[in-house]
């Protein structure tokens, strides 16, 4: 009697059909935890998401209202305008050489000063690092709206009045509106490749309007000095509110720079953007005293060399002020050069022609012969010539007896 097998049991797979949140398409699937219907929505879902989070890091940073304020004090968004990543970053590098300047925050003696004036009659200055200059406070305050050449421009025809800022207009709002100038994908690269980060002061301003009690006059002041208030100041500020100043205060390890440092370092920059300033820079650093890490803190200009730097890079000629670089270089060259400029260390080269080789000795061998036919010549040789003959003398000699005979 045979046993009957066992009948195989066969379930049905399972499909769902969800919707993809990217594509927003119904798909087919036997997974119970796949949520797009590609692995190029996934890749495209991820992309955005990274977006959004560098997008939000641009609303909240310092560098971004920084440029809100610029953009109110011109009064036009167009000041951003001609863009790229690129050209961003170096903007952001010249924001973060006025906050090294300035001790982040610790003083203000330095400002970002415009080469093309901001409020200029015909024409404003475009918020780029070409048309910037960080110089010291006072300097700049001078300056006024003087304008020498070079720089960026945008004529004030072409300003469209959608892109103008108000006097008093909400900060995150013309962040908002920067974003949308500027391009949310040109901003997003700008925060990856700069890195920049959502400002401690926004946190801090953002938790103190939380925590201070308007009906407390003292605090009432504080809430309306915030916006004046340094970043220490507003950490500090925190601390007294939570009970916990003295214990462990940060203290942000700075470098002071000096206005000639800054003013090299501004030459330098814009160099790449006009060539002639290299000669100034060359001037400066060959008087400047070696042995030390980019030649900071030892070049020393004076009030009348600081101001002629200042207006050779907003746009003076340079040889409007090469008065003052011959004074800059007598003044800088000491005793041991007998008044005069050392010229710069050339290697002493000998021009000396190489030797021709002499071409090698071509020794030419005899051809080989046999002893044999050696003889034979020197036989026929024997039998040409005439042998001499001995004469032989038959005289009779008479000579003495020899003692013994």
């Amino acid at each position: 009697m045979t046993t009957a097998a066992p009948s195989k049991t066969t379930t049905k797979a399972v499909y769902r059909r969800p919707t993809c949140p990217e594509c927003k398409q119904r798909f087919r699937t036997k997974s119970a935890t796949a949520i797009y219907c590609s692995r190029q929505c996934k890749q495209l879902a991820a992309s955005t998401k990274r977006r959004t989070a560098r997008l939000a890091k641009a609303t909240n940073s310092a560098f971004l209202y920084h440029l809100a304020y610029e953009c109110e004090r011109a009064g036009t968004l167009q000041i951003l305008s001609s863009h790229t990543v690129y050209s961003l970053v170096a903007l952001h590098d010249v924001y973060k050489l006025k906050l090294r300047a300035n001790q982040y925050g610790q003083t203000r003696d330095f400002e970002i000063s415009h080469i093309c004036p901001s409020k200029g009659r015909d024409s404003i200055g475009l918020y780029h690092a070409e048309n910037l200059v960080v110089a010291p406070t006072h300097l700049n305050r001078a300056h006024g709206t003087k304008y020498y050449g070079h720089g960026l421009s945008i004529s004030r025809s072409a300003l469209v009045s959608k892109h103008a800022v108000a006097k008093g207009a909400p900060r995150k709002q013309i962040v908002e509106r920067i974003i949308a100038f500027l391009g949310p994908d040109v901003v997003a690269e700008l925060v990856k490749v700069a890195k920049i980060q959502s400002t401690q002061r926004h946190a801090l301003t953002a938790w103190l309007q939380d925590h201070l009690d308007p009906v407390v006059p003292e605090q009432r002041d504080y809430l309306d000095s915030l916006d004046g208030m340094t970043t220490q100041a507003l950490r500090a500020l925190k601390a007294t509110l939570e009970g916990k100043e003295g214990k462990g205060s940060f203290v942000v390890k700075t470098t002071t720079y000096t206005a000639s440092d800054v003013f090299l370092l501004e030459l330098e920059r814009h160099s790449t953007y006009r060539p002639e300033l290299a000669v100034v820079v060359n001037i400066l650093r060959k008087r400047a005293a070696p042995f030390t890490s980019q030649h900071l803190s030892r070049i020393n200009l004076n009030t009348r060399e600081q101001q002629a730097v200042f207006d050779v890079l907003h746009g003076q000629p340079v040889e409007a002020i090469q008065n003052v670089l011959n004074e800059y270089i007598a003044r800088h060259t000491s005793v041991m050069d007998h008044g005069e400029r050392i010229p710069a260390y050339k290697p002493i080269v000998f021009n000396v022609k190489p030797k021709q080789a002499s071409s090698p000795a071509v020794v030419v061998l005899k051809t080989f012969r046999s002893f044999a036919d050696e003889l034979d010549e020197l036989d026929e040789q024997m039998d040409d010539m005439s042998l001499p003959v001995l004469q032989v003398n038959t005289a009779t000699y008479e000579a003495d007896p020899l003692p013994w005979e």
